[in-house]
């Protein structure tokens, strides 16, 4: 019995990991790896600011870039962008699960998630942003995913976003999850202090050795 809780010990502290630190954009609160970090797929042509790329404009924390489409379109008809998140997952928890920031005039932004698409009206948030120049204001639409008819602690690794609704097209910039779970993978382990640990272990089975 004493011999499986030592190497129990031992296994568990292997997989221990660091706390994630607070990001926040616009007055709200993220863990700093809880925003969209991949493009899965798109569709529509894309005029970019403050980004040489279409994930770039799109992925990370900045609120100095975004992707903007002329390709209009009903729902998801127009331009369209599926996102990942390879860090963390997207949870449905309390309140407010997701937020999406864009600036200038409210627009809205066609969500798609399992399946099921709604629509979602920006609004200003208080913070401005210069973006090539002018001053903007920083919009976001707040998503819950009760929305979608998703269970108490369900985790998504993507969402499809509609960028063409007219009459005010959406300026994407920021996609966090404001509730999310990290992807559990295992810390790698300090050498020295995996010996440290085998040692202790291997001294605890002596003195099991000796007692008995």
């Amino acid at each position: 019995m004493h011999f499986k809780l030592l190497i129990g010990t031992v296994v568990s502290a292997v997989g221990l990991s660091s706390a994630s630190a607070i990001t926040t954009v616009a007055g709200y609160s993220f863990q700093d790896n809880a925003f969209a970090d991949s493009v899965l797929a798109s569709s529509g042509t894309y005029t970019l600011a403050g980004a040489a790329s279409l994930s770039a404009a799109v992925t990370g924390s900045s609120l100095t870039k975004y992707a903007f489409s002329s390709s209009t379109g009903a729902a998801l008809d127009g331009a369209n962008i599926q996102l990942g998140f390879t860090d963390n997952y997207l949870v449905n928890g309390a309140g407010f699960d997701l937020a999406l920031f864009e600036y200038g005039t409210a627009s809205t932004f066609a969500v798609t998630i399992g399946g099921i698409t709604h629509n979602y009206l920006t609004s200003g948030t208080g913070f401005t942003t210069s973006i090539g120049g002018p001053t903007l204001q920083v919009n976001v639409a707040q998503i819950n995913l009760d929305d979608f008819g998703a269970a108490s602690g369900a985790q998504f690794s993507s969402i499809l976003i509609g960028m063409g609704i007219l009459p005010n097209l959406p300026t994407l910039g920021v996609v966090g999850a404001l509730n999310s779970t990290p992807v559990q993978t295992q810390a790698v382990p300090d050498a020295g202090s995996t010996l440290s640990m085998l040692g202790a272990a291997l001294a605890g089975l002596g003195l099991l050795k000796r007692k008995f």
